[in-house]
């Protein structure tokens, strides 16, 4: 019988390989050499002991016959352990189950889970149970104000306390409404996440349009001929939103007030975004539009190219998100939509020589044009924005209690007013070593659908793209039949020798997906509904993925990018997962600001990896948080929820399934070379975006500190860093991507050289240099 590949595992001692290998400690004190020497022989005899009897590879000296394959010398020469391979840990304490082999090859050595891990430096405290605290964003209870009492008529207030349920305006909107019906001032509004900012500008917007008479007289007429008010009557109202979701969003929102009982019906809203048929949009407009949501880009390209869009008469146009308009650099943008609607208007705005002024019954509406920008913060690219776009504006912000405003000043920084999180928010953080990432995310999710909530809704932000689309995949997995060849919609085989197909039978073809952005998660949950959502998906995918997570029945999953953090409202979210940091701290308040709104009950968990990143959680969690509101969580304990052990559990059997888990991960993607090839470019790719934190954070998140090669582990990679092949970027040394960054000629963070004699951090310190360089993720907005 050959035994080309057979493995000897037997206790030998330290000599047993002569002295090129046996360990050699010179210099320093005696006494150190003899400790060390001490716990080289502790670790052999007591990994020999337990191999002992056993013949699965566990051993620490694990000696494999060199052939061809293994890259051994000469074949039929012994190659010694190396020592600086992580010892290999199987199920029950070491011991390997005969079907789940720990290597696929020769020479092949698959790392533990639980070897080598960095410890957190920061002390555990014991988890303190946390007091509920009372919404903060929920409708006013206290009976101060009603929708009536605010000025709005009473059809539409009516309307909103009983078809859509809501009993009492919330704080911003009892500061704002009455205020943006009775003048015509521009406006800045601030308020936290969840606190109905959109409602506080849509509601004066709506009430003053329906408070137009049902005829008017003619404008095309000398006779001053009376016509009824129609969809054609004027577009008197432009909202701008960052992103497509939030524009579709914020229409739905309007569809549902203008469609009330006893309302006006003439009055019709549109949407004009990035992704959809321009030509569609066109013939829209040229019917009459009398409300207008959209994208900075594509309003621009309408305002320069299209003649039928009239914005002579606009009576209001409003900003939202501003502080993420201006990060994502669309200053420029809004300066021309703003100059295109100066130079377009027949409105006086406050001149008196412009224009013919206000048409006859149209009193009601604002004889200027009201400009309203709202965002969260108070930045100062927001403030600029504020400089460029509103004049004389009144700055309108929730009153807040003594306890708030102490910890909202406390929170700010540079000047800038701070930022407070909801109170019924209940915010962890827990720190998971690189290698350790995936099993504890599977962890945190099998704990989350645990819980006894009726339809529970969960949202994971990763750093990008690629990274949403592999851990999709893993996620979605229907178990061990998975393997291999991921799709489940192929052809028969030809070569298939089962009963021959009726012709009508193959005429029937399968029936589409209805939603190629939601799957089944059975491994997590019998009834999971699985989404993603980011800036690559077409349009289309994007919309119906948004839509089947909002309005499922069943438990769901949102898998995304930053392009659902901002101004979302997504009902009924019981969790927010950041398994990727944000890249600002902006970024963060949006993202938790995903659940606990309109005063519901929330919570949200990061992961951070020990080291720099435990940084954060001074630098920017701690921050804008009230007093009990922000815990750690220890790793442990998630892992003993989530992998289902007992309390009482002393053989940490959680361990073990967590390996077999990622092991079978790991297996996939090893006979899967779709799969491979997919985590590949999220390994990349998420190195490439963990370059891209804001300057103020890069001593946190600093991509010298990270591992690359746990961090590969955790995306079920078994190569070496600098073996591993990332679509686009080549192999080790990132291929094209130094090449396209040099063509683009972009600065970067000069990279300090390794090591000398450590190749595979070297070739990976120029791949990162190279994803500096190249930046080449597609934009999560696409706000063409």
């Amino acid at each position: 019988m050959a035994d080309d590949s057979m493995i000897v595992n037997f206790d030998i001692g330290l000599d047993a390989f002569g002295a090129q290998t046996a360990p050699k400690y010179k210099g320093g004190k005696w006494t150190d050499r003899a400790k060390a020497n001490k716990m080289a022989k502790h670790y052999i005899r007591k990994d020999a002991s337990k191999a002992a009897g056993k013949t699965d590879g566990t051993g620490e000296f694990n000696v494999v016959k060199a052939t061809p394959d293994t890259g051994g010398s000469k074949s039929g020469e012994y190659q010694a352990y190396d020592r600086s391979l992580k010892r290999k840990r199987g199920d029950n304490g070491g011991a390997q189950k005969p079907n789940a082999p720990q290597s696929t090859k020769n020479g092949e050595f698959v790392s533990s889970l639980w070897t080598q891990n960095p410890e957190s430096a920061a002390v555990v405290e014991e988890e303190v149970e946390r007091e509920d605290q009372a919404p903060t964003n929920a409708p006013l209870s206290d009976g101060s104000a009603t929708f009536t009492t605010l000025g709005l008529s009473p059809v539409l207030a009516n309307h909103l306390t009983m078809k859509l349920g809501l009993k009492a305006p919330t704080a911003i909107q009892k500061s704002a409404i009455p205020e943006l019906i009775t003048t015509d001032s521009d406006a800045f509004i601030q308020a936290e996440t969840g606190s109905g900012k959109t409602l506080t500008y849509l509601l004066p917007i709506v009430n003053r349009i329906m408070s137009l008479s049902k005829m008017r007289p003619s404008v095309d007429t000398e006779s001053g001929k009376k016509e009824a008010m129609t969809r054609n009557s004027g577009l008197y109202a432009i909202i701008i939103a960052p992103t497509r979701e939030l524009s579709r969003q914020i229409l739905s929102v309007m569809t549902t007030l203008i469609h009330c009982k006893n309302g006006p019906q003439w009055i019709v809203p549109g949407v004009v975004i990035g992704g959809e048929k321009k030509k569609s949009e066109k013939a829209r407009l040229r019917k009459g539009i009398n409300i207008l949501v959209a994208t900075p880009g594509r309003l621009l390209d309408h305002l320069e190219n299209t003649e039928s869009l009239d914005v002579s008469r606009v009576r209001w146009l409003i900003m939202d998100e501003g502080d993420r308009l201006m990060e994502l650099g669309l200053e420029e943008t809004i300066g021309s939509i703003l100059a295109i609607l100066e130079k377009k208007s027949k409105l006086p705005n406050g001149t008196l020589e412009r224009g013919t002024g206000v048409p006859a019954g149209e009193e009601a509406l604002p004889k200027r044009r009201v400009t309203m920008l709202c965002s969260a913060t108070m930045k100062t690219n927001v403030q600029r924005l504020g400089e460029i776009s509103l004049k004389e504006a009144l700055y309108i912000k929730a009153e807040k209690s003594a306890e708030d405003t102490e910890a909202d000043n406390a929170a700010g920084e540079g000047g800038e007013r701070g930022f407070m999180a909801p109170a019924q928010l209940k915010q962890s953080y827990v720190v998971v070593p690189s290698k350790l990432r995936l099993v504890g995310l599977n962890a945190v999710l099998k704990r989350a659908f645990i819980r006894p909530t009726a339809c529970p809704r969960v949202i994971v932000f990763f750093s990008c793209s690629d990274s949403v689309d592999f851990h999709y995949e893993i996620f979605s997995r229907k178990g061990a039949d998975a393997t291999g060849d991921s799709s489940d919609d192929s052809s028969p085989d030809d070569n298939d020798n089962s009963e021959p197909v009726p012709k009508d039978e193959k005429k029937k073809k399968k029936p589409p997906t209805a939603n190629p952005a939601a799957v089944s998660a059975p491994l997590l949950h019998p009834l999971l509904l699985l989404h993603k959502l980011h800036g690559s998906l077409p349009q289309p995918v994007r919309t119906a993925a948004l839509a089947s997570f909002i309005n499922t029945k069943h438990p769901s999953i949102l898998f995304c990018t930053d392009v659902a953090a901002r101004g979302l409202d997504l009902p009924n979210v019981d969790l927010v997962v950041q398994y990727d940091p944000p890249f600002s701290k902006d970024d963060h308040l949006h993202r938790i600001g995903r659940t606990a709104r309109a005063g519901r009950e929330g919570r949200a968990i990061m992961f951070l990896l020990p080291g720099p990143e435990e940084g954060y959680v001074d630098a920017v969690l701690k921050k804008g948080v009230r007093e009990g509101q922000l815990g750690r969580t220890d790793i442990n304990d998630v892992f003993k929820k989530g992998f289902g052990a007992c309390k009482n559990d002393k053989k940490r059997d959680w361990e073990d399934k967590a390996s077999e888990w990622h092991l079978d991960i790991e297996r996939w993607l090893l006979e899967d070379v779709r799969m491979k090839s997919l985590g590949a470019k999220a390994w990349g790719s998420h190195i490439r975006a963990y370059t891209t934190h804001v300057s103020a954070e890069k001593g946190i998140f600093n991509h010298k500190a990270l591992h690359y090669g746990h961090l590969a582990k955790s995306f079920g990679l078994r190569d070496k860093p600098g073996d591993i092949k990332v679509p686009g970027g080549g192999q080790g040394a990132g291929g094209e991507a130094g090449k396209q960054g040099k063509k683009r000629g972009l600065d970067t963070e000069e990279i300090s050289e390794p090591l000398p004699g450590n190749e595979a951090m070297k070739k990976m310190r120029k791949i990162a240099q190279a994803m500096v360089k190249r930046k080449g993720m597609s934009s999560e907005f696409n706000l063409g």
